[in-house]
């Protein structure tokens, strides 16, 4: 049903202009700490559309992250523990409710609504439960002003301008000191940390919506993105990442390309993440098929490595093996790289080309993953 079409229920009381009293949303079972992000969406369903179309809503339950958490525990010597410590960042209901297993829906729910807005504050320096959580009646959020017919609301501004709501789950040293994540220290190296602006103006930014139904009360017309979109998305890649061919010098039977790369919006370090994904600047010549010759790479990626110095690639030995950082080639938030790349040119030859690609090394299952940010174009036929 429509916002207009559920307005109109809510105000055709015969002779009377006034809304008929609002069906409450169901609630949590007796004893539940945490309501289901499907009562949510009673109430919040443009919010809770976006969010289920985010990673933080198949945190617990995408396959990826199932088979790595098992791949750990399998490892580890003390199993336990390890599922511990992976399944309260996935599905952090866990703090409260224990369920380690997975068996209740809310905990397969990953990184729910009712979790994130009623954590009360964070503090890194409680290593394994950062965060202090308070599950309840009382709804936390960004807005000031808030008032719901079916829950309390308090504002929190650990919810609108904090980036540690994001950090305690995005920042991460495993056992052996070694910081496997790392994405909330490289921002508060940035110029983005010193004027204040967060994770959430980023990868949250304001669309334009209303958070419940008009006949619900006011609610603005601007809403949260809680799609939460990262780095491994092409249309996110792309707005904070530019690409520019500077020069193509013919000589013969080659080029000189320079190409320079620069994070202009990047709030963290290029890619940010786990260490199994990369950026990577490829400069070729097009044929007069449409085929990419002659390749050049430079790869911008963060290695990590066990004691024996062997790079480490999957989640799973990230989290449990790396001893210590290898190379850190990424681009970070602000710089400009430049990049030089000599090119035979053969006969027929279009154009130059310089792309920019995401490449992601961290689903063992269906093997690398490689996604196209960026391209640009020198045409070779123009004299």
């Amino acid at each position: 049903m429509s916002t207009i079409a559920l307005a109109a229920v809510l105000t055709s009381v015969p002779g009377r202009g006034a809304p008929a009293p609002s069906p409450a949303p169901p609630s949590a079972p007796a004893g539940a700490p945490y309501t289901s992000a499907k009562t949510c969406a009673t109430c919040h369903r443009l919010i809770h559309q976006y969010w289920s179309e985010s990673a933080h809503a198949r945190s617990a339950t995408s396959p990826a992250y199932l088979e790595g958490l098992e791949a750990a525990v399998a490892a580890a010597s003390d199993k336990q523990a390890v599922r511990v410590n992976c399944v309260w960042c996935h599905a952090p209901t866990v703090l409260v409710t224990g369920d380690h297993g997975l068996e209740q829906p809310v905990t397969r729910e990953g990184v729910s609504c009712d979790f994130c807005h009623t954590v009360k504050d964070v503090d890194l320096a409680r290593a394994g439960r950062p965060f202090e959580v308070g599950p309840g009646n009382v709804k936390r959020g960004p807005l000031q002003y808030a008032k719901s017919k079916f829950h309390e609301t308090e504002y929190s501004p650990l919810h609108k301008s904090s980036a540690l709501l994001c950090a305690a789950c995005h920042e991460y040293r495993n056992p052996l000191g070694v910081a496997v994540l790392s994405t909330y220290t490289e921002w508060r190296q940035t110029p983005y940390a010193m004027r204040g602006v967060t994770c959430q103006e980023c990868h949250m930014p304001v669309v334009p919506g209303t958070s419940v139904p008009a006949a619900l009360g006011p609610s603005g017309h601007v809403i949260n993105l809680h799609r939460i979109v990262g780095g491994s998305n092409p249309s996110k890649l792309s707005v904070g990442l530019d690409l520019k061919i500077d020069s193509v010098t013919r000589t013969s039977g080659a080029a000189d390309v320079q190409v320079l790369v620069t994070s202009s919006r990047v709030g963290h370090a290029a890619p940010g993440g786990f260490a199994n994904r990369a950026l990577v600047l490829a400069v070729g010549v097009e044929s007069a098929s449409g085929e990419l010759l002659n390749r050049r790479e430079r790869v911008y990626h963060r290695t990590l490595q066990d004691a024996a110095g062997q790079e480490l690639v999957t989640v799973a030995d990230l989290m449990l093996k790396a001893a210590r950082e290898g190379e850190d080639t990424r681009i970070q938030s602000g710089e400009s790289r430049a990049e030089r790349f000599t090119v035979p040119i053969p006969d027929g030859a279009k154009a130059i080309v310089a792309r920019l690609e995401y490449r992601d090394l961290s689903d063992a299952r269906t093997g690398p993953r490689t996604i196209l940010v960026t391209e640009e174009r020198r045409d070779l036929t123009l004299r």
